[in-house]
């Protein structure tokens, strides 16, 4: 490898590692962690620009980011209570395998417990209970949509397009692990559970996504800047 690629390798990566501190210790008052999560996202969807072809979609590109570059365990893990919540909405006989699987475990979540996501259920357990010949049971939804790199994926863009976070959940400290919460209804005794990716969580992504991608620009002798387009025309078609 060249030393004019290498010298571009560790600028490139030294620019979004200076915007990393510059971010942890911003503040914005009450809205500190959604803003810091919204410029967290920044960083992962400039980063894997880097590493996915040019025309490939957004949702493509966020869940190939965090297949090969987040360390992220489970990523390929079904959300339990969203898995029950389209079981309850579905009354095909053909899902009372997946539905009484489902439920039993669900059985042991109470409220009040901080659950993490490795009580959510494999990708394998989940496929070998789901019937074959009905892979989107409700509204396109099928069993992929229900993996937390998807689910990441929809909270990524309620953020960055809504300016809010999906669901009720809670941040209870700077805690880097997703975990779902209990949420009581006031006006009966049922309850939600809610899934939480938490700011440290984010911060975690930019860290890691930024360690192995200079391990792999180097192993696979990339230059990042080769697959950004500069110069003075906005429109970047104008700049070749």
């Amino acid at each position: 490898m060249s030393d004019d690629v290498q010298e571009n390798i560790e600028r490139f990566l030294g620019f979004f590692e200076r915007k990393l501190e510059e971010i942890n210790g911003a503040e914005f008052g009450e809205s500190t962690r959604l803003f810091r999560k919204v410029l967290y996202l920044g960083i992962i969807d400039a980063l894997s620009k880097s590493v996915t072809l040019q025309k490939t979609g957004n949702r493509e590109r966020i869940i190939s980011f965090l297949r090969y570059f987040s360390d992220w365990e489970y990523q390929d893990r079904i959300s339990l209570p969203h898995l029950v919540r389209l079981l309850t909405k579905i009354p095909d006989p053909q899902f009372s395998e997946l539905r009484e699987y489902a439920f039993g475990l669900f059985d042991h979540w109470h409220s009040g417990d901080v659950i993490r996501l490795d009580r959510d259920l494999t990708i394998d357990e989940a496929r070998r209970r789901w019937p074959r010949n009905v892979p989107k049971p409700l509204e396109d939804i099928q069993i992929e949509h229900l993996q937390h790199a998807n689910l990441f994926y929809r909270h990524r863009n309620s953020l960055v397009h809504e300016m809010r976070e999906p669901g009720y959940g809670m941040e209870f400290s700077e805690n880097e692990a997703p975990f779902y919460h209990s949420m009581g209804n006031l006006n009966d005794e049922s309850y939600t559970w809610e899934l939480v990716y938490p700011t440290g969580f984010f911060h975690q992504l930019c860290v890691t996504g930024i360690q192995k991608l200079r391990e792999y620009y180097i192993r696979d002798r990339i230059d990042p800047y080769d697959h950004y387009k500069f110069g003075s025309y906005w429109i970047e078609g104008l700049n070749l």
